[in-house]
């Protein structure tokens, strides 16, 4: 199959300013969803808070995101992605600075809530809520930014975009635990919080003036972009500048006949499953097996990201590469997503024969470059046969990925109680990886059945649901 070049050397490239709009988000999002870890142990020994508790504050976060997942992407097909972008960016800041704001009533972290016969720390439940509503108010961020992408991108150029977008996403990671252990060496962690909320509002101002949600609504966007963009994708062609948008939700005949729905879901829990390690419990695995220090530990806990940075830009290229050499929208997707989630199972079993933490390093930087190779093609998948679904569908997929995203953390911090020393402590973490590395497999086996060529809502059934 060959794809027509519509005038592309006359052709603007607003499209590419969109781009560097919404991977700054994609940084600013993982600042504020990772630096949590960095600062776990402050918060225990400030809020009076124990692994298991801990561990549930990090899977609050899930809940939340799981269960607005679905209708902030809903509203991003319906309202548009500016609007719903702003508001769950002003929102997702807010409850980032009040994170930090529960540390300043530490003084009250003896004090018990009871309630029918149940008793749990104030600062601890409190804490629950605010990352629960933290956790709402970033859901939809990822759908949204899929839909700007399924909008301003022809399908051959999306693996690039979304590359492009769990690059910064990464580098955000990686810089987090510095960040935010400088700010907290300076400032404590609680205004450090804060610091980052404020970094939300000021995005927000300049997103709200620059940012439109299609290329028509864009005088700069010349019309040979305009079809560069819109002469591969007619599925997501969208209304007329004046018209709004209205979309029903996907049928949902279609969505649960869908096998491709069904396994990108599966790889979604799974990859979820065992990613999550990284942003949670990772700098308590260099404390409890190597005795680092969790600030001797933030270059150690930077160092996967950056990897997984190079990992989602190369993923996504060759993603889009091997559509245009095979001509094959499902094997360019799916033998990508095999490799990267199969082949970091693969690496993640290495970590069980580890005795130094160099080696460690090495291999968690392996697990995660491999692993982000297949991120932004999971991402792109779905966009694919979403249609004018994008912002609703891949929410879906994402939604079943958060239920992984609760149980790694969760399920943990349970583990890690269970050992009533130290000693012991070290001894779970190579039954905890080998957990990890079988759900980084079973996701890498369900690309096999995720055909990113078939769309859920043919394009003419899309047009009279729209």
């Amino acid at each position: 199959m060959t794809f027509p070049d519509p005038q592309a050397a006359r052709a603007s490239r607003v499209r590419f300013g969109v781009l560097t709009f919404i991977s700054s988000l994609s940084i600013l999002t993982y600042l504020d969803r990772t630096c949590i870890s960095r600062v776990q142990d402050d918060m225990k020994r400030d809020l009076g808070l124990d692994d298991t508790q801990m561990g549930l504050v990090f899977g609050a976060f899930y809940i939340g995101y799981g269960l607005f997942e679905v209708p902030a992407g809903w509203l991003g097909d319906t309202l548009g992605t500016r609007r719903v972008l702003t508001r769950i960016v002003l929102w997702w800041s807010l409850f980032t600075a009040l994170t930090g704001a529960i540390g300043w009533f530490k003084g009250y972290r003896d004090y018990q809530w009871v309630l029918f016969g149940w008793q749990a720390p104030v600062l601890f439940l409190f804490m629950l809520i605010v990352r629960f509503l933290f956790g709402c108010g970033e859901a939809g961020g990822y759908p949204n930014l899929a839909r700007v992408v399924g909008t301003w991108f022809p399908f051959q150029e999306r693996g690039l975009a979304q590359g492009a977008i769990w690059f910064f996403a990464r580098l955000g990671g990686a810089m987090a635990p510095l960040l935010i252990g400088t700010l907290t060496a300076r400032i404590g962690w609680e205004k450090a919080f804060c610091v980052f909320g404020l970094l939300g509002l000021l995005w927000c101002l300049a997103f709200c003036f620059w940012f439109r949600n299609t290329p028509e609504e864009v005088p700069a966007c010349n019309q040979a972009e305009r079809d560069l963009i819109r002469g591969y994708v007619p599925e997501i062609r969208p209304p007329a500048a004046d018209e709004p948008e209205k979309h029903s939700f996907p049928p949902l005949r279609p969505l649960i006949a869908s096998g491709t729905m069904w396994a990108l879901c599966t790889a979604a829990v799974f990859v979820n499953l065992a990613w999550h390690f990284f942003p949670t419990w990772q700098p308590r695995y260099f404390k409890d097996f190597f005795g680092i220090s969790m600030k001797g530990s933030e270059l150690l806990i930077g160092l996967p990201y950056l990897c997984g940075a190079v990992g989602a830009f190369v993923g996504g290229s060759i993603s889009d590469k091997l559509i245009r050499v095979t001509g094959s929208r499902r094997w360019g997707r799916s033998l990508v997503g095999m490799v990267g989630f199969g082949g970091a199972g693969l690496c993640a079993f290495c970590m069980l024969f580890v005795t130094e933490a160099w080696q460690a390093v090495a291999l968690l930087c392996l697990v995660f470059l491999i692993n982000d190779l297949a991120v932004p093609v999971i991402w792109a998948a779905g966009t694919d046969i979403s249609g004018r679904f994008a912002g609703t569908i891949t929410a879906i997929v994402n939604t079943a990925g958060c239920i992984g995203g609760f149980l790694c953390p969760v399920l943990m911090g349970m583990f890690l109680d269970t050992a009533p020393d130290a000693e012991m402590k070290r001894d779970l973490w190579p039954v905890i990886f080998a957990g990890l590395a079988t759900a980084w497999v079973i996701s890498g086996i369900a690309w096999l059945f995720i055909d990113a060529s078939r769309p859920i809502v043919p394009c003419e059934d899309a047009a009279k649901t729209s």
